[in-house]
């Protein structure tokens, strides 16, 4: 079973591209207000620095690198290594042609439609810096080009396009920080850990399956106590835990998605009793099976 890709379908990964143009000048990219879970910047072209409060002193980027900011963490993308003045107009692409130095820009988002727990993002950094150099170790700058070569041409269709390679782009982003960090804790380290992982991934194949520690101690290899531990340690909650808060994700998009009854959306997620899942759900989200039932139904009329 591939965790990963388990993850980001049960929580319905939707990226587009907002912003695609060429700075000349002096100029500042800042979608700091923006309430995006994620947003990402491909340096098409040129040089430019990025600035996070975090960081006392700014990155330079160069073409073909790729930024991802996660939890809308405030940071700004400038033609200077200084950091730009307040009066200093945001968000102002160059609208004529101009002789000289430029920076040229794709800039997008991401989300999670199902958005209540992310195990994912909780272990990723706030922002995330993929230089071209390390890009070119895995497809993720094959994957760069496609989307400055799709920008720049009139082909019809090519927003679509550039939305999925959107999509595309963030779980090989993903990827290749996994090959090229080291992880000691966290989600990602847990799904590269050869036991841990094994034993997640048989509970992902089959949530509906009676699971004990005991039983997902088994799967990993190892003692009950000693997987317990590991788990606890690596992830910050208990195996238990993590069953129940996966099952309730399943669960949310199984109401969204099926027209399945609630018994069987119940069963489907290890539950016998109809009564015990509710209770769980309404923990878990603070809203019971049938309000997200009829907040989706209504959502899927709006659009229509």
């Amino acid at each position: 079973m591939d965790i990963l890709n388990d993850v980001l379908k049960t929580l319905r990964l939707s990226s587009k591209v907002f912003l695609d143009a060429k700075f000349c000048d002096e100029w500042v990219i800042d979608i700091s207000p923006m309430n995006w879970q994620v947003n990402f910047h491909v340096i098409a072209n040129g040089d430019c620095w990025l600035h996070s409060p975090d960081t006392a002193i700014p990155v330079a980027l160069h073409a073909g690198d790729l930024i991802f900011c996660l939890r809308n963490k405030q940071h700004l993308i400038t033609h200077s290594s200084a950091y730009p003045a307040d009066d200093l107009p945001r968000n102002m692409p160059t609208t004529e042609d101009k002789l000289g130095k430029s920076t040229s820009l794709i800039c997008g988002y991401c989300e999670f439609l199902q958005y209540y727990w992310n195990p994912l993002l909780e272990a990723l950094p706030d922002v995330m810096v993929l230089p071209a150099i390390d890009s070119g170790k895995t497809h993720l700058s094959m994957i760069v080009n496609m989307m400055v070569t799709e920008t720049s041409s009139d082909n019809s269709g090519s927003t679509a396009i550039i939305d999925r390679l959107s999509d595309i782009l963030f779980i090989e982003a993903i990827r290749t920080y996994m090959q090229l960090h080291e992880n000691n804790m966290g989600y990602i380290a847990l799904l590269k850990d050869p036991q841990l992982s094994k034993a997640l991934a048989s509970f992902h194949k089959q949530p509906e399956h009676y699971w004990s520690v005991q039983a997902l101690s088994e799967e990993a290899g190892m003692s009950r106590s000693r997987f317990a531990e590991q788990f606890k340690k690596m992830l910050n909650m208990s195996p238990m835990e993590y069953v129940t808060g996966w099952r309730m994700q399943h669960a949310y998009d199984m109401l969204v998605s099926d027209n399945k009854s609630v018994m069987v959306v119940a069963e489907n997620c290890g539950y016998q009793s109809e009564p015990a899942f509710r209770k769980a759900f309404k923990k878990q989200f603070n809203v019971g099976p049938g309000w997200v039932r009829r907040e989706a139904k209504e959502q899927a009329s709006s659009v229509h």
